[in-house]
């Protein structure tokens, strides 16, 4: 008997999270009540059959989960390897890497064999792989006397094949699979880890751990396609001398095997397989290397902060770990080497605000690389500077210890980590380790965190890598039980029932008893629940507003539309002083899409509470170049987070040309307001 990947995602989050209750699964996993019932009743047959204790249910419908099988989660958890049979998709990416490393010519028996369905499913399972090779411009061709083939360039055949790979990590006994499908030894993948390795010592970093367990078999793969005379081309114009200078260039004549002549091509594609990895950690920062580089990363960070009105701290600390996320992406970038994360869709949701500022303020990066970044690197960025603005000005107080183990690369564990420093004030948190870098971990710990099974005697939560503010509350209540035994149901559901059954007909009361049961679990001591940010109607109201038909100079519009924060108290004069002192004329830095100026400074220099303010100038303000605007708000803000909802959703009016239009022809504040409000949903 084996697992459907439906039960065992349920398995994985029950296990994780015992005090999720069924509504959450349903919303979580769009399932029905009777699908989740099903699911549960497969699972306790499946445990029940391995000799494990079932998953039960109490009452109120809480499931109570024997702590037995958390260590079933670390070792077994996943069905069979014999029995385990993949799905569509999982079919079609071992399909493609069966045809992107095989020697010999690939009928639909070689295909059948690995997968142990019919021709007619895998006659299916083609065409959902077709749809995938379509998006790197490749083709699956098929002809009698060569059999199953990809026809395109070499490049895009070799970013299918690490993306393939990728995909292929993630199937259950996926390793496994590639050791089959590519028919390589053991001691062949050792003898090639042991090589990365060489390759980190040389180099003095630490891949992540993804990138170490994938690397290896991109190399092998790689080799066996040179050997068979399939060469990758260079699309790209790939500079030699820029490649050939770096010390990755050097150190890839370690995975050339025995001195093996390869063209210069290969031996830049494997310089840049190095490049683009993910790193853990260096031991020396490059900034000999890419000074210009460097520059354009510090250049975007002085934009990101004028854009959102703050001041970062610490920022050269910060500079030096973006550099070292950044120097592989640079190259990825670049080179188009890109991977679509699929993880980030969560992650945005939280950071929206954060993203949208930083996506407009990468353009001097963008410059020096001459190209477009990538959504998925942009989010990346966003996940630094985001971790950044959550760790600043943290206090510790030491009590329990904890780390964050995470495979993926310095900012995902980054994040994670300093989600949870935020999250549990009163947990100690050493910094975030790789899985092999906890493996040699020796320092006093109680906690760990992760979002992956480990081999641990100490208390282990798994925890996915972005959780939203629900998840949070959970895990913290779910902690702070285990860890600290404070049970926070400390309200009587069944008194409050028995009450509304006095006054109220009650249909159905256990299903009453579970809602409740469920709300005041989200509803109680929520540490993640911060002061709201402010719509930008908040700020932006008809008392704060300003109509002039001209003013004088840049600095008069200053003064006229700081007049109304000034009369509410909300700024001092040495605020209005400071931003006629920082901006003697209109700076492009605070000009959002070219129709809003948005003068501030910083909160120590004057601010008593948040607030903006709007002047309209009716015939513009000429700030040089044949360009006019029309509109300025004052910013007051008060920290790094308040203002950022408002903030936002003023850049969308910015970016929004006919709104723009329309404010410009108003001559009503009550018109201005309207239409402001419409940008505060």
């Amino acid at each position: 008997m084996y697992l459907d990947e439906r039960s065992n995602s349920l398995l994985k989050e029950v296990i994780g999270n015992p005090e999720i209750s069924n509504a959450r699964l349903e919303e979580k996993y769009q399932l029905s009540r009777r699908q989740i019932s099903y699911s549960f009743k497969k699972i306790n047959d499946w445990l029940l059959e391995k000799n494990f204790p079932a998953i039960k249910r109490t009452n109120s419908g809480k499931f109570i989960v024997n702590p037995v099988l958390i260590e079933l989660f670390t070792e077994t958890i996943e069905p069979s390897k014999q029995k385990y049979i993949p799905s569509e998709k999982e079919r079609a990416v071992l399909i493609l890497l069966m045809i992107l490393s095989s020697n010999e010519e690939l009928s639909l028996i070689h295909f059948t064999s690995v997968m142990e369905v019919s021709k007619n499913t895998i006659l299916r399972d083609l065409k959902s792989a077709q749809n995938i090779v379509a998006k790197y411009d490749l083709t699956i061709v098929y002809s009698r006397v060569k059999g199953y083939d990809l026809s395109g360039t070499e490049w895009n055949k070799r970013k299918l094949l690490v993306d393939v790979l990728q995909s292929v990590f993630s199937i259950y006994n996926g390793e496994s699979y590639i050791e089959q499908i590519i028919e390589i030894q053991g001691k062949e993948i050792q003898r090639l880890k042991a090589q990365m390795e060489e390759v980190e010592t040389r180099l003095h970093l630490k891949f992540s751990d993804e990138r170490m367990k994938l690397l290896p078999y991109v190399i092998a793969i790689i080799s066996k396609r040179i050997n068979r005379g399939k060469l990758v081309s260079n699309p790209y114009h790939i500079d030699y001398e820029e490649l050939s200078d770096t010390k990755e260039f050097e150190a890839a004549e370690i995975l050339i095997q025995d001195g093996k002549d390869i063209p210069k091509a290969e031996r830049l594609f494997l310089t840049l397989q190095l490049l683009t990895s993910n790193v853990l950690s260096s031991q020396f920062l490059t900034k000999n290397e890419l000074p210009q580089f460097i520059q354009a990363l510090r250049d975007s960070l002085d934009l990101f902060e004028k854009k959102a009105v703050i001041v970062l701290k610490d920022k050269d600390a910060l500079l030096e770990r973006l550099v070292l996320h950044m120097k592989p992406a640079y190259y990825r970038i670049k080179y188009h080497l890109t991977t679509n994360y699929s993880m980030i869709e969560k992650f945005s949701e939280e950071f929206d605000a954060i993203h949208y500022i930083v996506k407009d303020s990468i353009k001097p990066l963008e410059e020096y690389i001459g190209c477009s970044i990538p959504e998925s690197e942009v989010m990346f960025i966003t996940i630094f500077l985001g971790g950044h603005l959550i760790n600043s000005g943290e206090t510790i107080q030491i009590k329990k210890k904890a780390v964050v183990v995470c495979p993926n690369g310095v900012s995902i564990s980054k994040l994670m980590e300093n989600t949870l420093r935020g999250l549990f004030p009163e947990i100690y948190f050493y910094n975030a380790l790789s899985v092999r870098e906890f493996e040699n971990f020796n320092r006093e710990i109680d906690i760990v965190f992760s979002p992956v099974p480990l081999q641990t005697d100490k208390q282990l939560f798994i925890v996915e890598r972005f959780i939203t503010d629900f998840e949070k509350v959970q895990l913290r209540q779910r902690v702070m039980k285990t860890i600290f035994g404070l049970n926070s149901s400390v309200i009587n559901v069944n008194q409050i029932v028995d009450i509304i059954g006095k006054y109220a007909k009650i249909e159905e009361k256990q299903g009453l008893i579970n809602a409740l049961q469920d709300y005041f679990s989200i509803q109680e001591s929520d540490p993640t629940k911060q002061k709201q940010g402010c719509y930008l109607s908040d700020l932006i109201t008809p008392e704060t507003m300003v109509i002039r038909d001209h003013v004088d100079s840049w600095h008069d519009a200053i003064k006229i539309a700081s007049e109304p924060l000034l009369n509410k108290g909300v700024i001092t004069k040495q605020y209005v002083d400071t931003m006629l002192e920082q901006y003697p004329t209109m700076s492009p830095y605070i000009l959002l899409r070219m129709n809003i100026a948005i003068p501030h400074a910083s909160p120590e220099d004057g601010v008593r509470s948040i607030g903006m303010s709007l002047l309209k100038i009716n015939n513009g303000l000429d700030v040089g170049g044949n360009q006019k605007i029309h509109l300025v708000v004052v910013i007051a803000a008060v920290d790094k987070n308040q203002h950022f909802q408002a903030l936002m959703q003023l850049m969308k009016l910015a970016s929004t040309s006919a709104d723009i239009k329309k404010m410009i022809q108003m001559d009503a504040l009550d018109q201005l307001y309207e239409l402001i409000q419409t940008y505060s949903k």
